[in-house]
């Protein structure tokens, strides 16, 4: 694999260096400035570019065209009467398309708040996230080393945010699982935006959304309000851009890991637009010869389309997909530690229909339908015999709707409600084994489908007091028809209060729940009597602007667990460690025992994009410990106790671009194998005594990437070399006992690896 990555990439190499050619042609910046809480066009706001004396003002419709640019990255100010100043960084423009963003203002309380939130320039973020609250441009995400233009890898650099391992991207906040995650994509709830997904949770080795889609992603790691419910963690909010609205043009997406077309275009010239993209993988092409045991086989698509049906209405259709198939061919292959072969193959889609209705200057709704479905098959058998078999199809149909209602420029309420159709379809057979921990697993054999229902109303109301002190507080109620235990009501509340005009003072507390995923509770009737798992959520901190483009926060937070899932089986075994990892999860007895705490402070500097220079500083010291069934409590399998991550990027010139990123964490807490049982029954058995009772070394790893961007024959291109674990640290992933040596063995994560691509505009 290393040398078929060497060759490839020198060959990406030589085509970014040997045709270049002198032609310079001008870009252009087209974009939209529409207010944050009601979405309403703002006519007449002024547009600059930072340092070029470049200044026009929106038409009519809120829109703005400036054109005979420069290609390179620009910074703009956006400014309105009644209006909090606003700063775009990173609006990189090229000389072939036109660069599309979408601007949100936010209304100024008072005369002053102008003057007061001046230091907030260059960071944004919506009024109701008060707390760990970050948002990213498209152009950080898709430049973040390491991250090799995978949305959740640029979110695991965020503060409270770790992984459990570099071969997935699963989004592990504040000691939650990644089950514990909310994901709204252009208002439209997908459950999981990955391909080999881990049924109910939320992560997976690889991101289906196209960075080239993205407007921008707003993240919250805690003390999120009201709206944002039924999980526990944090919400995820994707953005997309629009569509070209005048011209027809695309984008071809060449790297080590796949290939890929965007298109875009008008729909109504000048109103409404689309945007589509599909991209297929090629590993399996060139890497079946390679001694690999697995090869991933995968591909995907993303779609926006905006149709604008009068000026107060608007419909915009979203897709979003993915195909994926994989076998470890275990007995047949001699590289496979295994003796079980496993073919997976599946797919997944979620999209809906969003509405958004003006209705007039200070009310606002959006309503959405939207279906998600997520199909897979997995066989299993160990030397021909069959030992485990899922076929699945999980769906949902949700209705959702938001209101804005703006009484003054103080008070803001927000309500709605969410309803959802769920249905579970599974044929289920698993032979009678022995488990991970030397416990009988019994033969099962479940063919049904579940059908449950659910539906969670919310309120909330903001206020601003003197332009200093904001308020919001909240509640929601959640009902799910599977439990015997339906109702939950959540109360919320938070303030940000400026002790001067750059340092501002946050706090939020709330009681969050979250109902099981549906698998959980199907194979067996007693975990009906499962409960919704329970967080009561207290964050604090300061945020800090001593400089525009510098942001500062010191945050400490604190979780209370408790109802969660928990084995009976194995009653050392919490499913608040769970959702990481690929095989199936509910099919055993669970009881709502397991309490947690997660306690912790993080410290957090991010520096945006200015004179060439960027970078991100963020290290959180937490301690997540969990009690299980048995009465005893433990180290989460999250508890990595020191986490710290920097990235620092410099642009030397407009068109060529290195950053770098460090990542330490603290050793994870895991169970040593019971190498006795191991040998005894040739298989992989952990000692239950010692549950979670030694710890890994401790993590460390460095990524370089390199950035370079031409003109060749009027076509625009940008390649990129993205070199992974420069140190070649060894990091253990997992012990196992491997079957064909019949010895222990280590599992490691990514070693020394390259990666690369290029994007040609057309």
């Amino acid at each position: 694999m290393k040398g078929i990555s060497v060759v490839l990439l020198t060959i990406l190499f030589e085509i970014t260096t040997n045709l270049i050619a002198n032609e310079n042609p001008k870009g252009s910046i087209t974009g939209q400035v529409i207010d944050r809480d009601t979405k309403q066009e703002i006519v007449g706001a002024m547009v600059e570019i930072l340092n070029e004396g470049v200044v026009t003002v929106t038409d009519i419709h809120g829109d703005f065209f400036i054109e005979g640019l420069n290609p390179k990255t620009y910074n703009l100010k956006i400014s309105a009467p009644y209006y909090v100043t606003t700063y775009k960084t990173d609006v990189l423009v090229t000389g072939k398309q036109s660069t599309k963003i979408i601007v949100e203002l936010k209304i100024a309380s008072y005369e002053t708040e102008e003057i007061i939130v001046s230091s907030e320039r260059y960071f944004d973020k919506p009024n109701e996230l008060v707390t760990s609250t970050n948002s990213l441009s498209a152009e950080e995400i898709r430049r973040a080393p390491g991250a090799v233009e995978d949305l959740n890898r640029m979110i695991q650099t965020l503060p409270g945010v770790t992984t459990a391992t570099d071969s997935r991207n699963d989004l592990i906040v504040r000691g939650g699982s990644p089950v514990e995650n909310f994901i709204l994509v252009e208002g439209i709830e997908v459950p999981n935006i990955n391909h080999f997904g881990t049924q109910g949770a939320s992560g997976g080795p690889i991101g289906m959304i196209n960075v080239d889609f993205l407007n921008d992603v707003t993240f919250s790691a805690g003390g999120f309000p009201a709206k944002y419910g039924d999980k526990l963690s944090s919400v995820m909010d994707v953005q997309y851009r629009n569509g070209d609205r005048n011209n027809f043009n695309g984008k071809v997406d060449i790297g080590i890991a796949g290939a890929g077309i965007i298109l875009e275009g008008p729909l109504q010239k000048g109103k409404s637009s689309y945007l589509f993209s599909v991209r297929k993988s090629y590993l399996d092409l060139i890497l079946s010869s390679t001694g690999l045991t697995a090869v991933p086989n995968y591909s995907n698509f993303n779609l926006k389309a905006t149709y604008e049906l009068s000026e107060n209405h608007i419909l915009t259709l979203i897709g979003l997909g993915g195909i994926d198939k994989i076998n470890f061919k275990g007995f047949d292959e001699e590289a496979d530690p295994f003796i079980t072969s496993i073919d997976f193959s599946g797919w997944s889609a979620a999209g809906g229909i969003v509405h958004k209705w003006l209705i007039g200057n200070k009310t606002f709704l959006q309503t959405s339908l939207s279906t998600n479905m997520y199909q897979r098959e997995v066989s299993e058998d160990s030397i021909g015999k069959p030992t485990f078999n899922n076929e699945s199809l999980d769906k949902e149909f949700v209705l959702r709707t938001d209101l804005s209602q703006i009484f003054s420029p103080t008070d803001l309420l927000e309500a709605g409600f969410t309803a959802k159709f769920i249905q579970n379809n599974n044929t289920i057979f698993r032979a009678q084994a022995l488990d991970i921990y030397g416990s009988i697993l019994p033969e099962l054999n479940y063919d049904a489908v579940a059908e449950a229902y659910k539906f969670a109303p919310y309120v909330q109301y903001s206020k601003n007091l003197f332009g200093r002190l904001d308020l919001i507080v909240g509640l929601r109620y959640d009902y799910f028809s599977y439990l015997s235990d339906k109702s939950t009501i959540s109360p919320r509340a938070s303030a940000g209060f400026y002790l001067l005009d750059n340092l501002k003072l946050n706090a939020a507390y709330g009681i969050y729940y979250q109902a099981p995923p549906l698998l959980w509770l199907v194979a067996y009737d007693q975990n009906k009597e499962l409960k919704q798992m329970k967080t009561n959520q207290f964050v604090t901190g300061i945020e800090y602007y001593p400089v525009p483009d510098v942001k500062i926060t010191v945050e400490y937070f604190e979780k209370q667990y408790s109802d969660y899932a928990n084995s009976v089986l194995n009653p050392q075994v919490t499913y608040a460690n769970a959702g990481a990892e690929y095989y199936t999860l509910g099919l055993e007895p669970l009881v709502p025992v397991s309490d947690g705490q997660a306690r912790g402070i993080e410290f957090f500097v991010q520096k945006k994009l200015t004179n060439g220079l960027y970078g991100m500083f963020n290290y959180s010291f937490s301690k997540i410990n969990f009690t299980s069934l048995d009465g005893i409590e433990r180290p989460s399998s999250f508890d990595y106790r020191n986490v710290l991550t920097a990235i620092l990027g410099y642009k030397m010139t407009n068109n060529f671009e290195i950053s770098a990123k460090y990542r330490f964490m603290g050793g994870r807490p895991y169970t040593p194998l019971d190498e006795v049982a191991s040998a005894q029954f040739n298989q992989t058995i952990y000692d239950f005594t010692r549950y979670n009772a030694v710890r890994y070394d401790n993590y460390q790893r460095l990524d370089i990437r390199v950035d370079y961007r031409f003109e060749m024959f009027g076509w625009a291109l940008t390649s990129y070399l993205d070199f992974q674990n420069v140190l070649n640290v060894k990091n253990i992933e997992q012990i196992i006992w491997n079957q064909k040596k019949q010895k222990v063995d280590y599992i490691y994560q990514w070693k020394f690896l390259p990666a690369g691509g290029i994007k040609i505009e057309f």
